[in-house]
């Protein structure tokens, strides 16, 4: 059975540190995760490519397996799993606190049986794919997405952040690789912070330098989907958000899901935007009753809903 969409970057062993104080954890975290178990609940026949220890917690990858993602792309000879803290501050930004890095993911690490996924999704967490993989990738023909979060963004470790930066060169050439580019707002600032783009300028630069589609996604206030030729705000979906750990992976895997059906942006972004919805508004880290059904998530985008023209 060919694939959907694969994903590719590492899981976490997560601890939540919310900015009240509280913790919730270990559970299991991560863009690949996320974006991984929301797109097999949507019904997209998903695999996810990472690496797991022996250090893992007994039940950890049971989420994925709940929602009937593909683990034959996990790696579990790597000496140690990816662990951390994720850290909120009372702005809301975040900080991820690494205390233990798995090994990078490469061209061998992607099973045969994955090749001819529709797409893949690459979404590190700190530059652990590199661009040979990603180069390697594109050379397949699929459908291919990014999220910038690791590559400079929010989710990278700042102690190393010096040492691994691309030159704007190797970013130039990353961005071209994809047909889809997303950041968030925070990720937009860091990545462009010498060059201070607004976040609508940010979405621009992405589709300037190659991509097919720029996205931001902007939290409370909706998200950017740009193309060469148009412009729109996806308004966010007005609910009771309770947890915002994993709304901007959510946001994607909802975007891709609707986009390898229909091809249409503006269509994905509305949709996207409701299933980030659905799944902010519980919480608890990667789990698939957190994770809205098509039906659950179509039930949430309000009547007339229409991306806005800029």
């Amino acid at each position: 059975m060919h694939l959907d969409l694969v994903t590719v970057g590492h899981i976490l062993c997560e601890t939540i540190v919310f900015a009240d104080g509280r913790r919730d954890g270990p559970v299991l975290g991560s863009p690949a995760a996320y974006s991984g178990t929301v797109a097999a609940r949507l019904g997209v026949r998903t695999g996810i490519v990472t690496k797991v220890g022996p250090d893992a917690p007994r039940g950890l990858l049971q989420p994925l397996r709940d929602a009937d993602v593909n683990l034959s792309g996990i790696d579990f000879e790597s000496p140690v799993t990816t662990t951390n803290e994720l850290i909120y501050a009372p702005d809301g930004t975040k900080e991820l606190k690494y205390l233990k890095q798995a090994g990078p993911i490469t061209a061998d690490d992607i099973p045969d049986e994955f090749r001819h996924a529709a797409a893949f999704h690459v979404c590190p967490l700190d530059y652990e794919v590199p661009l040979d993989t990603i180069l390697w990738i594109r050379k397949l023909g699929t459908v291919l997405s990014v999220d910038m979060g690791g590559y400079g963004g929010a989710h990278i470790c700042r102690a190393t952040a010096a040492q691994k930066k691309f030159s704007r060169a190797d970013l130039g050439t990353l961005i071209q690789c994809f047909d889809i580019v997303k950041a968030s707002d925070e990720d937009a600032r860091l990545i462009f912070a010498d060059d201070r783009l607004s976040e609508e300028e940010t979405a621009h630069r992405f589709v300037d330098w190659g991509a097919r589609i720029g996205i931001v996604t902007q939290g409370a206030r909706g998200s950017l989907v740009f193309t060469r030729e148009e412009r729109y705000r996806v308004p966010a979906i007005p609910g009771r958000v309770i947890d915002v750990t994993g709304g901007g992976d959510s946001y994607l895997a909802g975007f891709l899901a609707e986009f390898l059906r229909t091809g249409n942006p503006w269509e994905s972004g509305v949709f996207a935007a409701a299933v980030a919805l659905c799944v902010i508004e519980k919480t608890g880290g990667v789990s698939a009753h957190r994770m809205p059904s098509e039906a659950e998530a179509r039930a949430r985008i309000p009547t007339g809903m229409k991306p806005q023209s800029i």
